[in-house]
């Protein structure tokens, strides 16, 4: 199961504003969302959902997701590169894989520049070096 996403998004209409949350399945739907951004509509916060094989916990978490790249193993098999707010990065390679190895990455989300909120460290979590 790959992982999906809640999204918030701001809507602004003159001096007012709405607010509207997204649940998009996956990573081709929120580059969608994403590139419909304008001054109008801003994404404001995304977080993601992830499977108990990809985040190394018993159930689902969600987190606050940092950033998001995409890119191809030796194989050709897309990898979804997850940072979230704890500092903890997944991957969806199956097994083992050297970051440096994937071929076409693209950034699909990048939060970076702005503060991160700390969340509960999360054990067993795979992460990459």
């Amino acid at each position: 199961m790959d992982p999906w996403y809640y999204v918030t998004v701001r809507f602004n209409e003159g001096t007012k504003h709405r607010t509207k949350k997204f649940m998009p399945t996956d990573t081709s739907l929120l580059s969608d969302l994403l590139a419909e951004q304008s001054p109008t509509c801003l994404v404001e916060e995304i977080q993601v959902v992830t499977a108990p094989w990809l985040n190394g916990g018993s159930s689902e978490r969600m987190e606050k997701l940092v950033s998001l790249v995409i890119g191809y193993d030796q194989n050709g098999e897309c990898v979804l590169i997850h940072k979230v707010a704890s500092g903890a990065v997944y991957n969806s390679a199956q097994g083992g894989m050297e970051v440096g190895s994937l071929t076409g990455t693209r950034t699909i989300y990048d939060n970076t520049k702005q503060p991160v909120q700390e969340c509960a460290e999360h054990g067993t979590a795979r992460r990459l070096s």
